[in-house]
């Protein structure tokens, strides 16, 4: 199947944000070549955070199942990260940094761009 790229705009305290991950599984599970790109907020899921207690989750976890079950590829905005102060924090194994030339053309190529 196609090229996909599930943009996750929003952070781990955002149902938007999960919405997103479970947007870029089920395009996995269906056939789809599946990359999931954090930018603005949604580069918070490039760290590890503890939101069970809010929000019953645990989204490095979700990452991980994301990479093993559908075999997606997660992207972060290396632009994104740093205007969120994350860029030398410690980032979860499954996220890939890219800059923004690499972000345009990973877009520009896919067949399946859903911004979240």
């Amino acid at each position: 199947m196609a090229d996909a790229v599930v943009v996750v705009r929003d952070g781990p305290a955002s149902e938007r944000g999960w919405l997103g991950l479970r947007l870029a599984l089920a395009l996995g599970l269906g056939g789809h070549k599946v990359s999931v790109l954090l930018s603005g907020e949604g580069a918070g899921w490039a760290v590890p955070v503890d939101t069970r207690a809010w929000l019953g989750g645990d989204p490095g976890r979700d990452l991980a199942g994301l990479v093993d079950d559908a075999g997606a590829r997660i992207l972060a905005d290396g632009a994104s990260l740093n205007a969120a102060g994350l860029g030398e924090a410690a980032r979860l194994a499954q996220v890939e940094v890219v800059s923004r030339d690499a972000v345009l053309a990973m877009l520009a190529a896919a067949t399946l761009v859903v911004p979240v």
